[in-house]
């Protein structure tokens, strides 16, 4: 039996259940009719550990052993995005130096927040492509990217230009062509989580724990052609393992900092 099932909300029309049907073929799993059912019951009825489901306000994905809730939203990216407008700056952009027209390769896509400020910034003739790994958050973030409706015009736009995959970056690395982005962008879950970040909780449930490897870094570094940017917390223990020259961006008020490796 799969993992992961999808189901509807329990009073749903024929397009919920079409929607419902478009989620199963992207997670590769099936669609099981909610009935009377509730969610810990349905799960334990079909032996899986997850369940999508569609109706309702959104697509929510649930896992009740973990009392995990998921649904996609864009998380900071209108504040930053702002703040950005406003000449407050963004230490990611900084590390990144990044400016319209650039192409940037987000191999850590998570939500898209970071992607969509990035797409803001390399705009209409720049390229953002974003990839995730883990199938449930990959395709929320995809769906969300291109249909979720924000009342900020600079924010959606940007949203929607995020080219979203749901993609392994230790197998996509080595297919890209050597300097056909401009910066490599990493955002690892972090060794520790940041104190006070508790809206990043379901996403740290459902996003991989894998940490970045020495190998895909050479990659990244090859793929680059002005540099690869890892984002962390302050004091973590990558930086010491790391075997290329460092620079530091400080994250400013907050606990975290960029680590920018010059491309090969």
């Amino acid at each position: 039996m799969p993992q992961v099932i999808v189901t509807t909300s329990r009073k749903v029309g024929t397009a919920h259940h079409a929607e419902a049907r478009l989620w199963a073929e992207r997670l590769q799993t099936e669609v099981v009719p909610r009935a009377d059912l509730s969610l810990p019951a349905l799960l334990a009825s079909a032996g899986a550990t997850g369940v999508l489901v569609v109706g309702g306000d959104r697509v929510t994905y649930h896992e009740p052993r973990r009392e995990l809730v998921y649904f996609f939203h864009p998380g900071m990216a209108r504040r930053r995005l702002r703040n950005y407008t406003a000449g407050r700056g963004d230490p990611m952009l900084t590390a990144m130096r990044l400016q319209a027209g650039d192409t940037v390769l987000d191999c850590t896509l998570g939500r898209g927040t970071d992607a969509t400020l990035a797409a803001h910034v390399a705009g209409p003739t720049g390229r953002v492509v974003g990839l995730e790994k883990m199938p449930v958050l990959a395709w929320m973030t995809i769906d969300g990217l291109q249909h979720y409706e924000i009342d900020d015009r600079l924010t959606r736009e940007a949203m929607r230009r995020v080219e979203a995959h749901c993609a392994d970056y230790a197998e996509a690395l080595p297919r890209q062509e050597t300097d056909s982005f401009e910066v490599v962008y990493f955002d690892p879950l972090f060794d520790q989580p940041v104190a006070g970040a508790s809206g990043m909780v379901p996403l740290r449930q459902l996003a991989s724990d894998e940490p970045v490897t020495v190998a895909a870094l050479e990659e990244a570094r090859r793929v680059a052609r002005r540099c690869v940017v890892i984002k962390q917390r302050v004091g973590t223990p990558l930086w010491a393992q790391l075997p290329f020259p460092l620079t530091l961006v400080s994250g400013g008020k907050s606990n975290i900092e960029y680590g920018v490796i010059v491309a090969a």
